[in-house]
């Protein structure tokens, strides 16, 4: 098989679905921070809701697929070009929400935990899936009976929930929000027993746009909030000049 061949379409389908449903949440967010709609909107129950299904659907997807990746053994190029590539990415959006939102910048966000799990999450790799189910089962112990964040440095904010980071866009502390990623990497073995990972094959027909946007979900992920807020902006120029 080549490579095109061998992709897993239905990971592919699943990413898109998420970074899909994240534009949508973006969206919404762009209209209330332009004033197009009530001040508070993405805050509300339902929408907080949404937010986090979408960061626990990416962190799942994320350990499931680094599991699945390094199912043989860890293959540590593939671990530090990762991290490269998601520290580049991760310091980039930092950078760039700190000039936008100031002190409600993405201090460390999705793309930090993932990068973080990526490297953390090695030594279970190659163990029983009881093991990463354990700690997912810790912190969604954590997640659930916490009741908000803990008075602490912030330098220990990328660890656990703390009010150093109160109002920041995106917080993603690995207590509690680990737990995503370590449930994907359990989920593998539920996943090989169905026989999931050898349903393998090129897109096709309507697919393969969406196949596409997950196999590019972390340009997608990169790009699309510049995009709308430059559109955004010109909208406004056009309708006010």
């Amino acid at each position: 098989m080549t490579q095109k061949q061998s992709r897993l379409i239905w990971l592919d389908l699943l990413r898109a679905l998420a970074i899909l449903a994240m534009v949508v949440f973006h969206f919404t967010f762009d209209l209330m921070y332009f004033g197009y709609i009530k001040a508070g909107t993405v805050f509300q129950p339902e929408w907080r809701m949404f937010e986090r299904s979408i960061a626990v659907s990416f962190l799942f997807l994320a350990g499931l697929s680094w599991q699945h990746t390094h199912r043989y053994g860890v293959k540590w190029p593939t671990v530090w070009r990762r991290a490269a590539l998601l520290g580049t990415a991760a310091a980039g959006i930092s950078l760039a929400t700190y000039f936008t939102f100031g002190p409600y910048m993405i201090r460390f966000g999705i793309l930090h935990l993932i990068l973080v799990m990526s490297v953390l999450s090695q030594p279970l790799i190659s163990l029983h899936w009881g093991a990463p189910l354990t700690f997912a089962v810790a912190l969604a112990s954590y997640f659930a009976w916490a009741d908000g964040p803990v008075d602490g440095s912030i330098w220990i904010m990328w660890i656990i929930w703390t009010t150093e980071t109160a109002g920041s866009v995106d917080y993603r502390p690995i207590m509690p929000w680990g737990f995503a990623f370590f449930a994907g990497m359990a989920a593998h073995a539920l996943f090989q027993r169905l026989n999931a990972f050898g349903y393998a094959g090129p897109a096709w027909g309507w697919v393969r746009p969406f196949a596409f946007a997950g196999r590019h979900s972390l340009t997608i992920y990169l790009i699309h909030q510049p995009l709308l807020f430059a559109g955004f902006y010109i909208y406004q120029f056009l309708t006010t000049a």
